[in-house]
């Protein structure tokens, strides 16, 4: 039986196991991969994001562009009431100059916050000629570019080209405080694209000053995933990461919980593997125990009517004429029938309590004088087998609500399994008492002993001690201790066992003493 299981084990195992176990090991493998791909997702988004603002702040230098050229085309505005507008709708401008691509400079507006004059832009045009050439290019294949020049940490002059009513062509200048023009134009965009789950962060790459961020308590140690230029002032850096973990804490926290996962799956199914084995195991010594009840039986009760054949045909012919002899013949026919009818007795009362049909007889009884009419009964039984029995009733006991030959029966086969399983020391103690709500009588023999492996095992159907040839030194059918077991859920009372091997066992059935029939 042992190969069989074990067979069956192996293949559970390769069967389930073995595939999961080896897609575990695949993804764990991959992890890697894993990383790196949704790393480059990532990375991805928070470009998509950088682009995002450094388009928006383009958006906004290029509206202002379009109304200073306006400006210059509307002929009307002599008095510069646009560029006014302009200046007062945005606070960060504090100067705007222009110049013919050919000429001096002028100041067009000024607030009082420009220290800039005509001389600095005169050396500024001379200083980014090239670069004017090359935004003149652009600007006659109708793009518009524009470039900054760093003035100081808190300053920039943003120029570009643009042209006047009649296409003549002009360098602008526009000189803004970096901060305002931050905070004003790209805060909100910031926090729309941010929303909870990022932190961007506008800093100056030169002083590492924070300019501006979506959170008002920065961590000044934060790892930052990306960092890219601020396209319209590129000595500002835009830093981006997520808000409570690292792409690479997310990615390995998602594998791990993966990882988890899996090996939730794997505990799982081994513990389903462990118990459907521990099931087909069950029902394979079962279908065993079953066997061996069947061949005991047969033997059990093929013995008595063997004897009882025997010695009936022996006093049929004849052949006994001592008077003595006769009786003894009979007194043998007499205890082999008896012994023969308490099997089947014994298998018909356990069908019945297993099949639901025992009706119990409830009425008022006392433990005391049930123990006492069943060791009287079995007193005999005791001579013959040379035991002796020592009874301790406990005084003032009270009574159960009860069925008296259940319990009795209950009882007998205690007594029964004491005798059986004595071989030695023949001597069996037997008490009754109270602990808490319930009475309980107790047998307890100085015998064999149960291990503690088997101690739950005994009160299952058919199941026979097997350890050290027991099972074929004491026969029996493996019904007593199922039936005392029934007996007792019955009257919804419990049983328990204390026992070890070679130091005899104590068997005690607990009834309640507030228990009614319904």
């Amino acid at each position: 039986m042992k190969s069989t299981l074990h067979r069956i084990l192996v293949a559970l195992i390769i069967i389930v196991f073995l595939p999961l176990a080896s897609i575990t090991f695949y993804e764990y493998l991959k992890l890697d991969d894993q990383e790196k791909l949704i790393s480059d997702v990532y990375k991805s988004q928070l470009e998509s994001m950088v682009s995002s603002l450094n388009s928006y702040s383009q958006d906004v230098a290029n509206n202002w562009a379009q109304r200073f050229e306006s400006s210059l085309k509307y002929e009307k505005d002599t008095n510069g009431v646009v560029l006014k507008r302009l200046m007062d709708e945005n606070p960060s401008i504090t100067a705007i100059f222009m110049a013919p691509l050919n000429g001096r400079s002028q100041k067009i507006h000024q607030s009082q916050n420009s220290s800039l004059n005509d001389d600095f832009f005169e050396n500024l045009m001379q200083l980014q000629a090239k670069n004017l050439t090359q935004l003149v290019s652009y600007f006659k294949n109708n793009y518009r570019k524009f470039l900054t020049y760093a003035v100081d940490d808190k300053t920039s002059i943003i120029y570009f080209i643009a042209e006047d009513a009649g296409g003549d062509m002009f360098a602008c200048f526009f000189e803004v405080e970096n901060y305002p023009f931050l905070e004003d134009n790209l805060s909100s965009k910031m926090q729309s694209i941010a929303q909870e789950d990022f932190v961007i962060t506008l800093m100056d790459s030169v002083t590492t000053e924070v300019l501006v961020s979506t959170e008002k308590q920065l961590d000044k140690s934060l790892d930052y995933d990306l960092e890219g230029a601020l396209w319209l002032m590129p000595q500002v850096k835009i830093k981006i990461s997520l808000k409570s973990e690292t792409i690479s804490d997310l990615v390995k926290g998602r594998v791990t919980e993966g990882l988890i996962l899996f090996a939730m799956i794997l505990l799982v199914l081994l513990v389903g593997i462990w118990f459907l084995y521990a099931s087909i195991k069950r029902e394979i010594q079962l279908t065993q125990i079953k066997s061996e009840f069947i061949a005991n039986v047969s033997h059990e009760i093929r013995t008595p009517l063997a004897l009882i054949s025997m010695y009936i045909e022996t006093l049929e012919m004849g052949r006994v004429t001592a008077t003595d002899k006769v009786h003894e013949y009979y007194q043998i026919i007499s205890k082999e029938t008896q012994r023969l009818t308490g099997m089947v007795n014994k298998i018909l009362n356990f069908s019945k309590m297993e099949n639901g049909k025992r009706q119990f007889k409830f009425a008022l009884y006392d433990l005391n004088s049930i123990t006492q009419k069943v060791l009287e009964t079995y007193d005999f039984h005791f001579v013959n087998k040379g035991f002796e029995h020592h009874f301790l009733p406990a005084e003032n006991l009270p009574q159960n609500h009860c069925d008296q030959d259940a319990v009795a029966d209950a009882l007998i086969n205690l007594i029964d399994n004491a005798v059986k399983y004595s071989p030695d020391k023949k001597y069996i103690e037997i008490r009754t008492g109270t602990e808490k709500n319930f009475t309980y009588v107790e047998v307890k023999d100085f015998g064999q002993g149960i291990s503690k492996k088997h101690h739950k095992l005994v009160f299952d159907k058919f199941y026979r001690v097997t350890n050290e040839n027991l099972a074929n030194k004491v026969k029996g059918t493996g019904l007593g201790l199922a039936i005392v077991s029934e007996i007792v859920k019955g009257h919804k009372g419990k049983v328990t066992l204390t026992s070890k091997l070679n130091e005899g066992s104590t068997f005690r059935l607990y009834f309640p003493t507030d228990f009614k029939s319904s």
